[in-house]
């Protein structure tokens, strides 16, 4: 996206991130819920959090090479910093749909930000720096992956400042602690940040690979990534979501209900998860349980843009080009500098073979976009909209 990072579906398929600074109390036992149901699709064992987190061996000897050098400190520390951070610039290729181990992000070149933050904070323990991964507060985000409409979520990491290497001839002191992104909009946008566990970490992974495997039709493997998400994490609400739509969509709707109502004790806002509640009753016909949920939802997200562009993209995908201009322009009446609606107003007015609306808006989405990759495919877009604008 723009670069961010670990991915969850919607209502279609649901997931979302968060955390909670204390642990609060579950609504059921854990294995009330996880039944193991025959569900259709080949299981393969879900990685080990050893497995998550490990480095290559070429890439622990290239570390260990660095931090021995003969650098003066502060040489070192810059070294070090140089390394750790060309990775959040243009040092790998952003896929938001490839939620890879570290090992795996540093042989295929490509990644999402959870994975990138997870190489990053592997990397940063093997030179003995504190680091901390943190959970971004960003607003309800969604993009479309693998014919599904994905809800976004994204962390970063933090390293400490003042902590010396372990072992090392040497030490690596930062002046201040130094917060590596894989979204320079959220940094940008300053929004808030909570300090997570490893754990919430490895519990991410898993959703993020149930989701890819739910996506694929893999249900028996999408619950399995689920269960092990819990066994890492049972306080992570998303997990529980999730794995209510997975039983939802296989027609196990006390499972489901159950499952959305762990999620909510665990996280009582998330909207997400409300919607997936509502949705279900109305599946169900109950329509007086799922009605004022769904007032609910609707407040919430009115003034958000990107359910607005969301529901955008949706219409897009459907040819349903005049709604999608239509939630297209109320998420840039919300957000002026939104470049992905300024992009879906400008391939909208195209489709309806209005050129020149479509370059006025192509235009804005490329002295919008945060980052230069966007700005270059936007820029080639425009030049060729621009040729079939003089072309008429």
């Amino acid at each position: 996206m723009k670069l961010p990072l670990f991915i969850y579906p919607i209502v279609i398929a649901a997931l979302l991130s968060g955390c909670q600074s204390t642990a609060p109390v579950m609504l059921f036992p854990p294995e009330q819920l996880l039944v193991a149901p025959q569900l259709k699709g080949e299981v393969t064992e879900p990685e080990t959090a050893e497995q998550i987190f490990a480095l290559p061996q070429q890439t622990r000897f290239e570390l260990s090479r660095l931090i021995n050098s003969t650098q003066s400190m502060e040489e070192r520390t810059t070294s070090v910093l140089k390394l750790i951070l060309s990775y959040a610039h243009d040092g790998l290729l952003y896929d938001n749909a490839a939620t890879k181990t570290a090992s795996e992000t540093i042989a295929a070149g490509r990644a999402n930000c959870l994975s990138l933050s997870i190489l990053t904070y592997s990397m940063a323990k093997e030179l003995g720096m504190t680091a901390v991964f943190q959970d971004v507060q960003i607003p309800e985000y969604w993009t479309s992956e693998l014919s599904q409409t994905w809800l976004n979520g994204h962390v970063n990491l933090r390293l400490h400042h003042g902590r010396a290497l372990r072992g090392a001839p040497g030490f690596v002191l930062l002046a201040k602690d130094i917060v590596v992104d894989f979204d320079p909009y959220s940094l940008k946008q300053q929004f808030p940040e909570h300090a997570i566990s490893v754990n919430r970490i490895v519990a991410m992974f898993y959703n993020n690979k149930a989701a890819v495997a739910y996506a694929e039709g893999n249900d028996a493997q999408a619950y399995r990534y689920y269960q092990a998400a819990i066994e890492a994490d049972a306080y992570f609400a998303p997990s529980w979501s999730n794995l209510g739509v997975l039983y939802r969509t296989n027609d196990m709707h006390d499972l489901a209900e159950r499952s959305y109502q762990q999620s909510l004790m665990l996280d009582p806002g998330s909207t997400n998860t409300l919607a997936n509640l509502a949705y279900l009753y109305r599946q169900r016909g109950e329509i007086a349980k799922a009605e004022p949920l769904e007032k609910r939802v609707l407040l919430k997200r009115r003034t958000n843009p990107y359910y607005h562009l969301m529901l955008g993209n949706e219409a897009y995908k459907n040819h349903n080009y005049d709604t999608a201009i239509t939630h297209y322009e109320k998420a840039v009446a919300l957000d002026s500098k939104n470049h992905e609606a300024y992009f879906g107003l400008a391939r909208s007015y195209y489709a309806i073979q209005n050129n020149q609306q479509a370059a006025s808006y192509m235009l804005k989405a490329t002295r919008n976009a945060p980052s230069g990759y966007d700005q270059q495919r936007y820029r080639h877009k425009l030049e060729v909209l621009n040729q079939l604008t003089s072309a008429y």
